[in-house]
């Protein structure tokens, strides 16, 4: 319920008071759960929430950014810029000139069945967008991605040095697809490209552009971070797929490129 309340609240005012009233939990203990089941602070998912959700509007290019700034509950257009710069790497300006794609940080779903919280490997993410186009594109070909040694980087350097590499994974993905393929991100490193190819070849070449770029650095605070990234590649299955075995098939890629060591590093 916590999680509807923020996308509910995305152009409202909502405090982390507000939030833990909302479904009858104490500031502290919600505050527990969103840590332990996102490793984030509620105040850092309700914002990473509005700066995804405000950077679809900056790519349809109806709004002006000052009132993008406001509609989603920043002080000023400056303050909006610098979280957007933070999360993205980019200002909105540069933002809504070069990218394509905006759902960097997708909706989690709930963590918490029949009381108690579920223990997964990975962040549930709602790939609800990407599960109806998956439906429809049976037989082809999905990119299912993963970032090198991730979490050392955010244990050698800090969350917020973790969110500039995801942003720049995101921008090289999205540097070499086709504009009809749709990028996502499946999870806290992961990310997931519909080709739409029925040939296993190009989806092949498609990995090798994507991988071409390991090991070349992201300049974050001073520091030189090296970014790779794992690609493995899988097909849509036909027939009926639920939710739960489309996301399956992706971390399943994902997990046998790792173990395979091949990395294409």
């Amino acid at each position: 319920m916590a999680l509807e309340t923020v996308e509910d609240s995305i152009h409202k005012p909502l405090s982390v008071d507000d939030l833990a009233q909302s479904v009858y939990c104490s500031s502290s203990g919600l505050q527990k759960l969103f840590r332990y089941a996102f490793s984030c602070s509620v105040a850092d998912y309700i914002s990473k929430r509005r700066l995804s959700v405000a950077s679809k509007e900056l790519l349809q290019g109806t709004k002006s950014i000052t009132d993008i700034a406001f509609d989603y509950q920043y002080a000023s257009p400056e303050v909006f810029s610098r979280a957007f710069k933070k999360f993205w790497g980019v200002n909105p300006t540069e933002f809504r000139k070069t990218r394509r794609f905006s759902e960097l940080f997708p909706k989690f779903e709930n963590p918490v069945k029949d009381g108690g919280i579920i223990m997964q490997k990975r962040k549930p993410v709602d790939i609800s967008e990407l599960y109806d186009k998956l439906k429809s594109m049976a037989g082809t070909y999905i990119l299912s991605i993963d970032i090198q040694s991730f979490a050392s980087v955010n244990r050698e350097y800090g969350n917020a040095t973790g969110d500039i590499v995801i942003a720049e994974s995101f921008h090289r993905i999205e540097n070499e697809i086709a504009p009809d393929m749709l990028l996502f991100r499946i999870g806290g490193d992961e990310f997931a490209v519909v080709t739409g190819y029925s040939d296993l070849e190009k989806a092949e070449e498609l990995v090798n552009r994507i991988v071409a770029k390991n090991g070349e650095t992201v300049k974050v605070n001073g520091e030189n971070i090296p970014v790779s990234l794992w690609v493995g590649s899988s097909k849509i299955p036909q027939g009926a797929l639920n939710y739960r075995e489309a996301l399956e098939i992706m971390n399943d890629a994902i997990d046998s490129q790792r173990k395979s060591k091949e990395g294409r590093a």
